[in-house]
């Protein structure tokens, strides 16, 4: 009889490991991030109540008293909001939990889905290699991390989490960005928005110089608008197979796609930054891995999409 049942295996007390300092390392960050908001909105409380004392004459204090009380209450509000963070540590704090909780758990399942990938995590990526979709030249700003540049079944793609501005607005909506080579022989970009795709609440506008492309089907019209260059081009280019592939693709979000000679683009709108540590829930080693793992399958369903339908 084995006396060893209750043992823990290795890997397994490993990763229990990793998850116990995560979880100490987000309770850092957690209770400075309650400290700081709670000191900030007792002073703004007590700055406004300094006012409307003054204002209704009801403060006690005079002369050179209350001259002092607005000095100090004038300096709280920037410690608050600047040096109070800086005491606390807390940009430090977050981005070592950040960093810890994405190597341990992302970027492992990552290598693991797409063995030739490259993870970055930093903060702030050129965008310069997918300003070429019409998209990102319309948008306003667009900000990206978390880049997954990988090989998958011979398809050259990269992936980011980004944060987009469309239009004047300045208001921002998480979105991912998917782009891969695209190997068809289009002259002219063809997009297809689904309807209910927004960017900071405003609902996507075709470009001037292209046309709307109604298909030969109802059900997908209603899901989806069709613009394009040349629509002659679009009714060549999306038959029945891609659009059923469409229809049943699920992102986690509306998508917007942009097909042209050089790449296919992807941004699916989401409610969330994805891949992002959590601060005020316990990290738990099965929720992270299984989001690195819905993150991955997004990708890999996609390029088996185009592989089926698009690149020829």
């Amino acid at each position: 009889m084995n006396d060893n049942t209750n043992e823990v295996p290795e890997t397994t007390q490993v990763e229990l490991d990793q998850v116990q300092k995560l979880n100490k390392m987000r309770k850092e960050y957690r209770n400075a991030d309650i400290i700081w908001k709670t000191v900030t909105v007792l002073v703004v409380i007590l700055a406004f109540l300094f006012v409307y004392a003054a204002y209704m004459k009801l403060m006690f204090a005079t002369g050179a008293l209350r001259v002092i009380l607005a000095v100090l209450f004038l300096l709280a509000i920037p410690f608050c909001l600047y040096i109070l963070p800086l005491i606390l540590k807390m940009s430090s704090k977050f981005k070592a939990y950040n960093k810890e909780y994405k190597t341990n758990f992302l970027q492992e399942k990552i290598y693991a889905e797409f063995p030739k990938a490259d993870y970055k995590e930093t903060d702030k990526i050129s965008i310069k290699e997918i300003s070429e979709c019409s998209m990102i030249k319309k948008a306003r700003a667009a900000h990206a991390n978390d880049c997954i540049e990988g090989t998958y079944k011979g398809v050259d793609f990269v992936r980011y989490d980004m944060e987009l501005s469309y239009k004047k607005s300045r208001k921002s909506s998480n979105c991912v960005l998917i782009a891969c080579n695209n190997r068809t022989e289009l002259n002219g970009e063809v997009q297809i928005i689904d309807r209910d795709f927004t960017i900071g609440k405003s609902a996507y506008e075709k470009p001037e110089n292209y046309l709307g492309y109604a298909s030969c089907d109802a059900d997908f019209d209603k899901k989806f608008a069709i613009y394009a260059q040349d629509p002659a081009e679009a009714a060549d280019f999306i038959d029945k197979n891609l659009m059923r592939k469409l229809s049943k693709f699920s992102g986690r979000g509306p998508i917007a796609a942009f097909f042209d000679k050089k790449k296919v683009y992807m941004i699916i709108r989401r409610k969330k930054d994805s891949m992002e540590a959590p601060i005020y829930k316990a990290v738990k080693e099965s929720a992270c891995r299984k989001e690195a793992e819905r993150e991955a399958e997004v990708i890999k369903k996609w390029l088996e999409l185009l592989d089926e339908c698009v690149l020829k």
